[in-house]
């Protein structure tokens, strides 16, 4: 409010100086005047003499000339007055001195024509003031260069002008233009990055990473490039197999000598290990039953979960899917082996340890899916259910698919026999499996690398070759019942001996030995 008194008295001040200074030019104007014609009247009286009332003309001239003078003293006071009203004036709206020019008859300088510019408010009226110069023949003189300052807002506004606020710059910025944008986008380049605090399932999964890398990298340096045991027919290659719809895992296959495969095994590997720890298992299954053999590896860091770890749910799931349809991922992955054919139809599910629990699951949603027509049965070796609720999974497979368990006898590594219990519980009354006595449970797992044999008997206890043999006899004639709908005698007792097992298998064999061998003498 005070500012805007300050400005309509500056206005009323000014305006005042202009009146005066317009009265003060009338009076110069008049005193010019008088004096020409007091010029011309004395010019004739001195060719007469004297005028009529008795004055002499140079009186009447002294007289009038110090009327003049009297006059602009009056006129120069006006003027300095005007000029100290206009200074003040000048002083509160920021206006500037005139330019000065030179006057065409007297060769003098004097003021320029201007157009002045009165800021009342944050209204504004032009007024001119000009004034003509009189004319004159002699040339005028160069005309005097002079800068015109800029006129400045008068009021609070003015100074929001001149000082940008950092604020409305920052934040009423136009995105859509470019100079916009690149003030927005260094003004997030300048930001400090945010880091979120790791949750504790971040650094429990950061720490059990490291300790499977070192601990995979280590068993892979001394399980060395996967093969198949010595004499086996039994080709073996390497590949990756995509789960899920995009996770590649590595994934060992293993193809009869055959043309005409009698069915695919997928062979889950358990926890602590990888698909090099089961080399001469799947080997031996292959061969014996005529079936391509895969066996990928999955990470068993269970906190991994993007990745499928061997124990959730999630990943039996993505394994269920790999047998839906056309089975395009199992097939792309043989074909990367170098296999030419066809996959087999008939699908048997085997796993050891928690890999038996995988397969569960695995057998719990192709079950769920409609998807198991071609399921011929599951066989676990030792198998655990570590976190997937392995009595709801099994209880999920129908009765017609068959589930047998090799199991060892009862220790921390089997959670002492829990999977029989479970599978007593689920199918009552009906063959789920054996129990060895004095087995281990590294019995159904067998490499042809010794040094990670040697540190899976150290840890699991040494298996005896009997043992060994009667899981391979048990699992191999199982697969042979479940792919060719046979029962064969001497497999499904519970109550025998690995002995008895061993040496049925090995009668079997002779008995079949020397029927190939008649056959071949009377042809």
């Amino acid at each position: 409010m005070v500012d805007r008194y300050r400005v309509w008295l500056g206005a009323g001040v000014l305006a005042g100086g202009v009146s005066a200074a317009m009265l003060a030019g009338a009076g110069v104007a008049a005193a010019d005047d008088g004096a020409s014609s007091d010029t011309q009247t004395r010019a004739s009286s001195n060719a007469g003499g004297a005028d009529d009332t008795g004055t002499t003309t140079s009186d009447t001239t002294t007289s009038e000339a110090k009327k003049d003078d009297s006059k602009k003293d009056d006129a120069t006071k006006d003027a300095d007055a005007k000029g100290d009203a206009t200074k003040d004036d000048a002083d509160a709206t920021d206006e500037d001195a005139e330019p000065p020019d030179l006057d065409a008859s007297a060769q003098e300088p004097t003021k320029k024509p201007r157009t002045k510019t009165w800021g009342i408010g944050k209204h504004r009226a032009p007024e001119e003031d000009t004034e003509a110069a009189p004319a004159s023949d002699a040339a005028p003189p160069a005309e005097l260069e002079t800068e015109q300052p800029a006129a400045t807002p008068l009021g609070r506004h003015a100074l929001r002008q001149a000082q940008p606020s950092t604020y409305a710059l920052s934040v009423d910025t136009d995105l859509g233009s470019a100079d916009g944008a690149v003030v927005m986008r260094l003004a997030a380049a300048e930001a400090p990055p945010v880091t979120p605090k790791p949750t504790l399932l971040e650094v429990l999964n950061t720490i059990s990473t490291k300790f499977y890398d070192f601990y995979t990298d280590a068993m892979q340096f001394f399980a060395g490039p996967v093969r198949a045991p010595f004499g086996s027919t039994v080709r073996v290659e390497s590949s990756t197999l995509t789960i899920g719809g995009h996770k590649d895992v590595p994934a060992d296959w293993y193809f009869p000598d055959t043309d005409t495969p009698a069915g695919l095994i997928y062979l889950q590997h358990g926890f602590l290990a990888n698909a090099s720890f089961y080399s001469a298992t799947a080997a031996y299954l292959a061969e014996k039953t005529s079936s391509v053999v895969v066996v990928p590896t999955l990470t068993w860091n269970f906190f991994d979960v993007d990745n499928y770890p061997l124990e959730w749910p999630a990943t039996g799931r993505a394994i269920a899917d790999l047998f839906t349809g056309d089975r395009a991922a199992l097939t792309a992955s043989a074909r990367a082996a170098g296999y030419e054919g066809d996959l087999p139809t008939r699908t048997v599910l085997a796993g050891h340890s928690a890999g038996g629990g995988l397969i569960a699951m695995v057998g719990r949603y192709m079950a769920e899916a409609g998807n198991t027509d071609d399921l011929a049965g599951l066989v676990m070796f030792d198998g655990v259910g570590t976190l997937s609720f392995l009595a709801q999974d099994l209880a999920k497979i129908p009765l017609s698919v068959p589930v047998y368990n090799i199991a060892a006898d009862p220790s921390r590594w089997n959670w002492y026999g829990d999977t029989n219990r479970k599978l007593d519980l689920v199918r009552p009354g009906m063959f789920t499996g054996v129990t060895i006595k004095g087995g281990h449970h590294a019995d159904g797992m067998q490499t042809t690398a010794p040094i990670v044999q040697y540190f899976a008997y150290l840890a699991m206890g040494h298996s005896s070759p009997v043992d060994v043999l009667a899981n391979r006899v048990l699992a191999v004639g199982w697969i042979n019942d479940m792919l060719e709908g046979t029962h064969t005698a001497g497999l499904y007792d519970d109550k025998t001996s690995t002995w008895n097992i061993v040496t049925g298998w090995w009668w079997g064999q002779m008995t079949k030995a020397t029927t190939r061998r008649a056959h071949t003498l009377a042809g």
